[in-house]
């Protein structure tokens, strides 16, 4: 009896083919670390239409196949809001997913860097999906602790991958997690600083006005575009995105979760706490459809779910490194903390945060949150041979 050949394919797409989405929901499935996110979410954030960050991209989708079946995928593709800041030296990794086994990762990083050259690129940095204000980096420690909302997974064997192809860390990405069981955490620091905002008859805060929802979103990425300004791969969130985000955030938000803080009336500080829908679509292997909308909805409303996360927070800049601009922040915090904790979180993660942001490192410390993953942004030469 013959037996077929062991064929491994790789298939180029300047559009995501089929099977592109749906591979990671086979190759994590059973593993317990896996939170699927919702599969319309995934198809979403690929496509222009949905995605004004995914405008912004040229992409180049690879799958990789033995004998026929899906067993890899990447992403190569340049994004023209990062050359517009930094230059066009940068090419882009991203949707790295493959099965453990090291012919298939060596073609799938061979492929990319091969991308990267032929668009005249001479470095290539990921993964990312597709820049710093969506998912980014590579998970390489805490691999024991499902991927919250917006997270991207991970497995040991990409970052063995990663690295024996060349690419070095640019720069780490840190994961904190807050015990909520009791409400916010309390230590002296953060005591002592909430007390300081609360004397400070200038200072003062409000939660979301659903009524002016997009305002208090314009509100809230005014302050981190000028917060985040100096930090390694910002871009600012142009209007366009800012309305998408605020129409995808909208369903799930609660009102006490969105605080923002004032000095005299002027919004300087906010917090954004949301549910890990992760956590709620358990189960549900990325469908809604056709008997799952329910489901989602109950748990959501019912306080089934008992994580949540901070994508986004910020203090203007001009109050970084002072004892009010602190105050503010924790009063924030303890704001988000409490009133998480009443919706029924006993935990929350607050990521990503810079591995040199240590401002912000020592505000999550001081709040009680403790770091727990990292993800990892890598980069490698392209210089012939490499």
């Amino acid at each position: 009896m013959s037996t077929a050949p062991d064929t491994l394919s790789l298939h180029r797409s300047p559009t995501p083919p089929p099977g592109f989405v749906a591979f990671p929901y086979e190759l994590y499935r059973g593993d317990p670390a896996w939170a699927p996110p919702l599969r319309m979410e995934r198809r979403a954030q690929l496509s222009p239409k949905s995605n004004p960050g995914a405008a912004l991209v040229q992409p180049t989708y690879v799958l990789a196949k033995r004998n026929g079946r899906i067993v890899g995928r990447i992403a190569v593709f340049l994004n023209k809001a990062h050359e517009a800041r930094y230059g066009a030296d940068d090419c882009f990794f991203g949707y790295f997913d493959c099965e453990d086994d090291v012919a298939v990762e060596d073609a799938l990083l061979s492929e990319a860097k091969t991308i990267a050259r032929e668009l005249g690129r001479a470095r290539l940095l990921g993964p990312a999906m597709f820049s710093v204000n969506e998912e980014i980096g590579l998970l390489v420690d805490g691999f024991e602790h499902p991927n919250a909302v917006l997270m991207p997974p991970g497995r040991p064997h990409q970052v063995t991958a990663v690295e024996r192809h060349g690419f070095t860390k640019t720069v780490d990405l840190l994961c904190y997690l807050a015990d909520l069981s009791n409400g916010a955490p309390s230590t002296r620091m953060v005591d002592a600083m909430c007390r300081i905002a609360e004397r400070d008859e200038a200072i003062t805060w409000r939660h979301l006005d659903r009524k002016n929802f997009e305002r208090d979103v314009d509100t809230a990425m005014g302050i981190f575009n000028d917060a985040w300004s100096e930090n390694w791969g910002f871009l600012p969130f142009p209007p366009d995105q800012i309305e998408h985000m605020a129409k995808e955030m909208k369903p799930i938000i609660f009102d006490e979760g969105f605080w923002v803080g004032m000095i005299d009336e002027r919004p300087v500080a906010f917090i954004w706490m949301i549910p890990d829908v992760n956590e709620v679509a358990r189960g549900f292997d990325g469908k809604l459809l056709p008997f799952n909308w329910a489901k989602f909805l109950y748990r959501l409303k019912a306080k089934k779910v008992t994580k949540s996360r901070i994508p986004l927070m910020g203090l203007s800049r001009e109050l970084h490194g002072t004892r009010k601009g602190l105050a503010i922040v924790a009063k924030l915090c303890q704001l988000a903390f409490d009133h998480g904790h009443k919706q029924g979180f006993t935990q929350c993660e607050l990521s990503w945060i810079l591995e040199d942001n240590e401002s912000m490192k020592a505000i999550a410390e001081q709040a009680g949150a403790v770091p727990y993953k990292t993800y990892r942004i890598y980069e490698t030469s392209l210089e012939a041979g490499t």
